[in-house]
This record gives C-alpha cells, structure tokens and sequence, in this order.
C-alpha cells in the first residue's frame, strides 16, 4: 500500500471521528488510532506475519506478541541493570516480562504461557508494533 493511500486513510479516520481504523488485503495490513490531536499509525505485511506463526508451530515456541505501538522496555526502572526476564528464565502465564510505553502510559506485557524464555527478539527502547513479536517462550511440558 503506498503512502498516499496511507494518508487519506488518515484523513478518513480523522474525518469521520473514528477512534480505529484497520484495512488489509493480501499482503498488507493498516492499523490507524486516533487519539486527541495524535495519530498512530501502524503497517504489516501479511506474508511475514504468517511465516513466523509458521516458524514457532515447527519449532514448538510461543511467541509473546505487541499488543499495541509503542516502546518496549525490559529494564524493571529507567537506567537500572535488572530485566524483567533473560533467556533462560523461567516464567508463569501472568508474569511481567516487559512494559509498552505509548503516550507516557505503562502497559505490562506478561507471559500468556508456562515455560522458559528462549530468545527476547527486541532490544530495550525499541519501538514496537502492534502484533510485532517481543520474545519466545518453549512451553513447559507436563
């Protein structure tokens, strides 16, 4: 989908007042939010999304996905040393394993899955985006 698409999807989304706008076909997907006088705005093409479900099914890994834009922090307090979680940690569903930042709110993002952290896929401070992959997790076997 090429920019000027992308910029009347935003005229639209503010236009008609809409607080989300999500539009895709096959090979993209575009994610508008609308907040006060900000826009956030977010693009992903489908096959890659697709590709790294596929992965993780193979491999037999949970990934921990983004739940919104923003930027993720493993760090427990601004220039501390200590992580919420390593690879080779070992996390309960419900643990926190990082916060997202958007708009100066701290949102937790947990382990939605018993098991080992076996790769964190994003570096502290990095913007993320909605859905985009943060860590994986080998599932605890019963």
């Amino acid at each position: 989908m090429d920019i000027e698409k992308i910029r009347e999807l935003i005229k639209l989304a503010k236009e008609e007042d809409l607080k989300v706008l999500r539009v895709g076909d096959m090979d993209t997907e575009v994610h508008i939010e609308t907040k006060g006088e900000g826009v956030a705005v977010q693009s992903a093409a489908g096959s890659l999304g697709a590709s790294a479900a596929e992965n993780d099914a193979d491999s037999g890994l949970h990934t921990v996905k983004a739940a919104q834009v923003g930027t993720f922090y493993m760090q427990k307090e601004e220039d501390s040393e200590a992580h919420f979680v390593e690879a080779g940690d070992t996390v309960s569903a419900g643990d926190q394993v990082g916060l997202i930042e958007a708009m100066k709110v701290f949102n937790d993002v947990e382990a939605d899955i018993d098991g080992v952290v076996e790769e964190i896929l994003v570096e502290n401070g990095e913007t993320v985006e909605y859905d985009q992959p943060l860590l994986t997790i080998r599932p605890k076997e019963d």
